[in-house]
């Protein structure tokens, strides 16, 4: 699917008219089962590609002031590999995801534990790792000041993660 017509059916899809309108509305259907499957059936039930991605970083990303850009899927597939096992991945510099995509295709009881900084793009993390059911914890937190300001944690549920919200001010 390419992207304008992706975009133009989420956004029809969580009831938004623009990208940056987006973010709650991907937080609300985190705990909606009928949201989930309903963007599950849009994207032809195919989980592989972070197609959340696709659209925050062609309409949201803040390249400008915040040196944003999102890592190609083969690279992350390929640092997904270069990971290898271990009973929790942590990822310092989440994004929306793409590392944890790359790890649930190859492993999909893979833990993982997520840092992010920008709190724009944590709700299409969180959707990300909802829809995929993947066991992690997300903070948003500042990793060069070991900051934290929120977190989140996934649980495994029969079909879509449960997400629990925390206000926190972790310190690493």
């Amino acid at each position: 699917m390419e992207l304008k017509e992706l975009t133009e059916k989420t956004l029809e899809l969580f009831g938004v008219e623009q990208a940056d309108q987006l973010g709650q509305a991907l937080l609300k259907a985190c705990s909606n089962a009928d949201k989930l499957k309903a963007f599950c059936d849009l994207v032809d039930g195919d989980l592989s590609v972070d197609w959340m991605q696709k659209i925050y970083q062609y309409y949201l990303a803040d390249r400008k002031e915040k040196k944003q850009d999102y890592t190609p899927a083969s690279v992350a597939q390929f640092m997904g590999l270069l990971a290898g096992s271990s009973d929790i991945i942590v990822d310092m510099c989440a994004g929306s995801g793409a590392l944890a995509i790359q790890k649930w295709n190859i492993d999909h009881n893979q833990k993982l534990r997520l840092i992010e900084l920008d709190e724009k793009v944590i709700p299409f993390l969180l959707f990300n790792l909802v829809i995929r059911n993947i066991d992690s914890s997300v903070c948003r937190m500042d990793v060069l000041s070991g900051e934290g300001y929120e977190q989140w944690r996934i649980e495994k549920g029969e079909t879509y993660g449960r997400i629990t919200y925390f206000k926190s001010t972790v310190q690493s």
